[in-house]
């Protein structure tokens, strides 16, 4: 007897724009470089410290030149600080004015903490920056995004019209001590995804929480070396960390939330036990 055989959809993310903030290094830059030659265009943001945005933009376009893909990624960029609200507004309103463009996946990656210490060790300023970057940020794009891309066209046979995935943090599920406004600001993220969720299904946009556990960035630059290398030596990967990132945004079901991290670090969290 034959079995019928049904053929897998093609990935999701094939021919569709892009945007990335954070794009400039770690995770955000390595899910480019996984979405080039598949996406029609990326657009990484980021505020281009010591010019990597376009040290990024090169890599991307490097890329293209070694290895052989069945698209030629567009590759833009936006130099911007994603605190900047009205400049956010404004290059959004860009990107959709005559109707010839759209922001089909959205990455924020955006963010991290400077500081690493208890909550009184904290300047004010120090408590604004983390959480401007990290929970207003997100709420602000979303609010100035969301207008356009819930009118996004739909292609024939398409389940999702975008897809937004916003990286919180493992550290927004189980607080962290020394990182309490960090923790705080990620915590915030989750909600606002899981509000999101609910206010734009109905247009099929679907927005997807990722949390990764710790991951070898330039996240802890800032952080004393003892903490920083106990930090990255139970470490995912930028790679391992994308993996998953890249599932979602190919699926054509919604994943509404991702939370993972090195096997290391699971083994050494708290109540874990282990056999000796």
């Amino acid at each position: 007897m034959k079995r019928s055989m049904t053929l897998a959809k093609p990935v999701w993310g094939i021919g569709k724009h892009v945007v990335i903030t954070g794009g400039s290094s770690g995770i955000g830059l390595e899910v480019a470089k996984r979405l080039n030659g598949t996406c029609r265009k990326i657009t990484l943001i980021a505020r281009n410290e010591s010019g990597k945005l376009a040290e990024a933009k090169d890599i991307l376009l490097h890329l293209q030149k070694s290895r052989r893909f069945g698209i030629r990624t567009e590759i833009g960029t936006c130099a911007m600080d994603v605190r900047n609200i009205e400049a956010a507004q404004a290059w959004i309103g860009d990107v959709y004015a005559g109707g010839n463009d759209q922001i089909d996946i959205f990455v924020s990656s955006a963010g991290g903490s400077h500081v690493y210490g208890t909550l009184e060790e904290m300047t004010m300023a120090d408590i604004n920056a983390i959480f401007d970057v990290n929970a207003k940020a997100p709420i602000m794009w979303m609010r100035a995004l969301m207008p356009y891309m819930k009118h996004n066209k739909l292609g024939r046979g398409e389940t999702k019209r975008g897809h937004v995935l916003m990286l919180s943090s493992r550290s927004g599920e189980r607080t962290l001590p020394k990182l309490s406004v960090y923790t705080a600001a990620k915590g915030a993220v989750e909600k606002l995804v899981e509000a999101m969720q609910k206010e734009y299904v109905r247009y099929r946009v679907v927005f997807t929480l990722i949390n990764p556990g710790s991951v070898n960035t330039d996240f802890t630059a800032h952080w004393d070396k003892a903490t920083r290398k106990a930090h990255n030596e139970e470490s995912m990967s930028v790679q391992e960390a994308a993996d998953s990132i890249l599932h979602a945004i190919h699926s054509h079901v919604a994943i509404n939330k991702i939370s993972y991290e090195s096997v290391s670090q699971w083994m050494h969290e708290p109540g874990v036990l282990l056999a000796s």
